[in-house]
């Protein structure tokens, strides 16, 4: 299990951000701290999000609530374009009849 996750000390060190960024997005609800024992650890298949995040956070200097905002419009965006492909999809077959 430990191949699974990264020591939370590991992801403030290699990200170069401040545990309270990673204690934000994690109250926030967007990535998940587990506690083993006396260490922190962040699933590695989290990491591509935090990365997104750490980059929105970086780059356009968004703030963990603004990012949980952003994360979520994007999220609803694909939803919303993955029943337009299935409309298009079933339109398509409604003109081949």
């Amino acid at each position: 299990m430990m191949e699974n996750r990264i020591l939370y000390k590991e992801c403030i060190r290699i990200y170069k951000v401040k545990e309270s960024f990673i204690d934000s997005l994690s109250e926030l609800g967007l990535i998940r701290l587990l506690q083993d024992e006396n260490e922190m650890f962040v699933e590695c298949n989290e990491l591509e999000e935090l990365e997104q995040f750490v980059r929105w956070h970086n780059d356009m200097d968004i703030n963990p609530e603004g990012i949980e905002a952003l994360y979520y419009m994007l999220d609803r965006v694909k939803e919303l374009q993955s029943k337009v492909e299935a409309l298009q999809s079933e339109l398509s077959f409604y003109r081949e009849i």
